[in-house]
């Protein structure tokens, strides 16, 4: 490999954390800019979404300006994904796999947890999602999860 694995590791994990900072925050272009062009989203909903402009589109419901739970004073409720154990494998120079659980604190405490399995791909200097399945193992009731995804997911989104 003539990749240094150490700095793309970093650079995955900075990927990894704009992605979840991004989420947080309600940042639906910063979600979109860690994916590839043409990357692929699933959710153990089964949502799959293909491509930032269908990414966009999903996510633009759920954390957008227009998320059904935003406060009365457009302020966004508390909402943290923290990212726990971590393994990177590089399958060749430009390839990665990804293997993450994450933790998602809420108002209302733990509100769900799960893995993230993911496909990396070099692009420049950068290392970009190509492929994220979103394994959404356990969630609280009541959730931010349960109240806003699965609503939107009910929803037609």
């Amino acid at each position: 490999m003539t990749v240094d694995p150490i700095q793309a590791r970093e650079q995955i994990h900075h990927t990894m954390a704009v992605y979840c900072n991004s989420v947080d925050s309600g940042d639906v272009e910063g979600v979109v800019s860690v994916f590839m062009e043409d990357g692929k989203l699933e959710l153990s909903s089964g949502t799959k979404p293909v491509g930032r402009a269908a990414i966009r589109a999903f996510y633009m419901p759920v954390i957008g300006p227009d998320r059904p739970d935003r406060m009365p004073d457009g302020a966004i409720p508390l909402l943290r994904h923290n990212l726990t154990t971590s393994r990177v494998e590089f399958t060749d120079d430009d390839t990665a796999q990804g293997w993450t659980y994450f933790m998602s604190l809420t108002r209302h405490g733990l509100d769900h947890a799960g893995r993230y399995l993911d496909t990396f791909r070099r692009q420049g200097e950068r290392w970009l999602i190509a492929d994220r399945r979103i394994a959404v193992e356990w969630y609280a009731s009541p959730s931010w999860y349960e109240q806003v995804r699965l609503k939107v997911r009910r929803n037609g989104a």
